[in-house]
């Protein structure tokens, strides 16, 4: 759950958990104020013998009237905070637009993806909140580079697919494969999905790329290994003789 403006419960940037969020904005900040008078006056009041405090309660009056209607021109127009409830630390938001943290909740990727593709995965996921279409883009560029660490070409990404389908590949992996091509062509150029502003879309990608590479690259390896771990070199050379590999 991405943090969006305005949402009462996201996924904090700094804690990871999905955490109720308070508010403080230009339209609530004299509520929120008086408020923190109000409660400091009920701690106090206890402590003290004459629960009247009639200076006290004049004081709590003037807050309430002249402070309250006054104060949120102090907060500046578009100036917008949020405080985890999990963790208690802070969002800020200018003109609805998360300005710190930069960063997002991502799962990181694939171990079995090679180097560089892990460093475009971590740079898309560095500007995806500030772009979503950029992320996108080198998203595909991934996607091309993990094709060819699979042993197809990486020039074209459709060709690609096609080999891999005639190979008999999941019919749910080439769904990912494609989904993930037609996405990434539409950032790079025009299309009919528009990703200027639209990272939901964008963040579901990484979800992606790292569920292909899964599939591709992470099971057929543990496979390999568990094959090589337990079958005999000799029972391993009966199994090739018999399929005449």
């Amino acid at each position: 759950m991405i943090p969006e403006y305005g949402n009462k419960k996201f996924q904090c940037p700094h804690c990871n958990t999905v955490a109720s969020q308070e508010w403080f904005t230009a339209n609530n900040a004299s509520s929120t104020a008086t408020g923190i008078f109000h409660h400091l006056y009920l701690d106090y009041r206890p402590s003290i013998g004459d629960y009247a405090q009639t200076q006290i309660v004049g004081f709590l009056k003037e807050i309430d009237d002249g402070f309250k209607n006054n104060f949120y021109k102090f907060v500046p127009r578009g100036f917008s905070i949020a405080t985890c409830s999990s963790c208690e630390e802070f969002t800020l938001w200018v003109n609805k637009v998360i300005v710190y943290p930069k960063k997002t909740t991502l799962p990181p990727p694939n171990d079995d993806l090679n180097e560089d593709i892990r460093a475009l995965y971590i740079e898309a996921s560095s500007i995806l909140i500030d772009s979503p279409k950029g992320a996108t883009a080198l998203l595909r560029l991934a996607l091309q580079k993990l094709l060819e660490q699979v042993g197809k070409s990486g020039k074209n990404i459709n060709d690609d697919i096609k080999a891999l389908v005639a190979e008999g590949m999941s019919p749910k992996i080439q769904q990912a494969l494609d989904l993930l091509r037609v996405i990434g062509n539409n950032a790079v150029h025009p299309g009919q999905i528009n990703l200027e502003d639209n990272t939901e879309i964008a963040q579901k990608l990484f979800g992606i790329l790292n569920f292909i590479a899964e599939e591709l690259i992470t099971k057929p390896k543990e496979l390999e290994e568990l094959y090589a771990d337990l079958i005999p070199t000799e029972t391993q050379g009966h199994i090739k003789q018999r399929d005449g590999t």
